[in-house]
């Protein structure tokens, strides 16, 4: 009788200690949202990114549907997420120009974490990360002109 209490004490004692002895690095959690410009979905023609830049660790991206304006955040691997912790974000949302060349649809300020003064906080897993943003969004300039050159997007 004594024997199995014995057993069961040093099998709990085990799984206590083992759990404790993590490698002591944060990993990313899973993070997913959406864009409003002026309260709204963000709707777009073009190409959209989200980045999250935390301050001592490698950024997050993800691809923003231009029909919904929703995102799903990678660090390493696609649907990662980010690290946790509170972070800078960006956001850009861009469309072949003049030559071929890219046309931001955001307003600049959007394009860099200095200004955007836009932020996250990662606690957590989450699918409900909103990030709002206020302007014109620009028209993308017209598909038939993209390689003429005759056409800037605004």
């Amino acid at each position: 009788m004594l024997l199995p209490r014995l057993l069961l004490l040093v099998i709990l004692l085990m799984a206590a200690i083992a759990g404790g002895c993590g490698d002591g690095r944060e990993y990313p959690v899973k993070a997913s949202g959406q864009v409003f410009l002026n309260g709204q979905p963000l709707k777009f023609e073009g190409d959209g990114f989200i980045q999250v830049v935390p301050k001592n660790s490698r950024a997050a991206t993800g691809r923003i549907d231009p029909q919904d304006g929703s995102f799903t955040l990678t660090t390493s691997v696609p649907g990662d997420g980010v690290m946790p912790g509170e972070h800078a974000v960006t956001v850009k949302v861009i469309a072949a120009g003049r030559g071929g060349n890219a046309v931001a649809l955001l307003p600049e300020a959007y394009a860099s974490t200095s200004s955007s003064g836009l932020t996250v906080t990662i606690d957590g897993p989450t699918d409900t990360l909103r990030i709002d943003l206020e302007g014109k969004l620009k028209m993308a300039p017209k598909k038939h002109n993209n390689l003429a050159g005759d056409d800037s997007g605004r």
